[in-house]
C-alpha cells in the first residue's frame, strides 16, 4: 500500500446461521473499535508532527457491511423462489398416494393381485404420469415466479431443469410410500399432505437455515428431499449458481427418488392380506 493511501479491509462472514453470524459481527466490531482505539492512543504518545493527522485519519475508519446475497433484504427474491419445493412435493404426493388408494378402496386392485403384472411395472406406471404432471406444474409455477413476482432466473436453467425432474421422481415416489400404508383416500390424503408440509416448512430450510438445526431435526434435514431442491431453487433463482456449484444437491436429490420408489415396491404385496 502507498503512502497515504486508504486501505481496505473485509471480513467476509457465512450468515446462514444468524444468531451465529451476529456473534460474529460483534467480534468484528469490537476488533475494529480496538484497532482505532489503539491506534488513536498511539498517535498522541508520539511527538511526530503528523500524528494528529494520522489520528483523524484513524478516527475516520468506519464499517460498511454489504450482503452479498439479496443485498437489497427484499423478500420475494428469498421467498419466492422456497414456494415451488412446497408445491412440488404436495401436490404430486397427495395425487399419488390418491392413486393407489383409490383402487384399494374401490376393489379395482383386485385386477392387479390376478394378473401377472410385476410390482415395479404397476407402481412405476402410475408413477410416470404423475412425473409428467409434476414437470408440468413446475413450468407453470417457474413462469409465475419470473413474471408474476418478478424474480429472475440468474443461474443455470439446465440445473433448475434436472433438479426439478429428480425432484418429481422422489416426490412421487414418497407418494407411492405413503399409499402403501394408507387403505382409504382421506387417509391417503391427511397423512400425504400433513407428513410432507411439517417437514417441508420446518426442517427443509424454509423457515430455519438446516446448518442451524440440531439433533434430531438435523438429521431429518438432511434425509429430507426437500431441503436439497430448496437450495438448489434458491442458488439458480437468486444466488446464479450453475452446474457446477449445484452437483451436490443433484447427486443427493438422486438418491431420493429410486430409494422411496423401491420401498413402496417392497411394501406392495401381490396377495390381499
Amino acid at each position: 500500500m502507498r503512502r497515504n493511501e486508504t486501505a481496505q479491509i473485509a471480513a467476509l462472514i457465512d450468515g446462514t446461521d444468524t444468531s451465529r453470524a451476529g456473534t460474529v459481527e460483534s467480534y468484528v466490531k469490537g476488533a475494529h473499535m480496538h484497532t482505532l482505539t489503539t491506534g488513536a492512543q498511539s498517535a498522541l504518545a508520539l511527538p511526530d508532527p503528523g500524528a494528529a493527522r494520522g489520528r483523524d485519519q484513524g478516527a475516520s475508519a468506519q464499517l460498511e457491511p454489504r450482503f452479498l446475497y439479496n443485498p437489497s433484504k427484499e423478500s420475494l427474491p428469498a421467498i419466492g423462489p422456497s414456494i415451488p419445493p412446497l408445491l412440488l412435493l404436495l401436490f404430486p404426493a397427495v395425487l399419488m398416494a390418491v392413486s393407489v388408494a383409490r383402487e384399494k378402496e374401490i376393489g379395482t386392485i383386485t385386477i392387479f393381485y390376478v394378473t401377472p403384472t410385476r410390482r415395479a411395472e404397476f407402481l412405476i406406471g402410475k408413477q410416470l404420469i404423475y412425473i409428467a404432471i409434476t414437470l408440468l406444474n413446475f413450468i407453470i409455477l417457474t413462469v409465475l415466479v419470473v413474471t408474476v413476482l418478478g424474480v429472475p432466473l440468474k443461474g443455470s436453467p439446465a440445473a433448475l431443469v434436472l433438479g426439478a425432474l429428480l425432484y418429481a421422481v422422489a416426490a412421487t415416489g414418497y407418494g407411492l410410500l405413503v399409499s402403501m400404508m394408507a387403505k382409504t383416500q382421506v387417509t391417503a390424503v391427511f397423512a400425504a399432505a400433513i407428513l410432507s408440509v411439517m417437514p417441508a416448512l420446518q426442517f427443509s430450510g424454509m423457515m430455519t437455515p438446516v446448518s442451524s438445526l440440531e439433533g434430531p431435526a438435523r438429521i431429518l434435514g438432511t434425509l429430507w428431499p426437500t431441503t436439497w431442491y430448496m437450495g438448489l431453487s434458491v442458488g439458480t433463482f437468486t444466488k446464479g449458481l450453475g452446474l457446477a456449484e449445484l452437483s451436490g444437491h443433484l447427486l443427493r436429490l438422486a438418491v431420493f427418488g429410486p430409494v422411496l420408489t423401491g420401498l413402496a415396491i417392497v411394501s406392495l404385496r401381490k396377495q390381499e392380506r
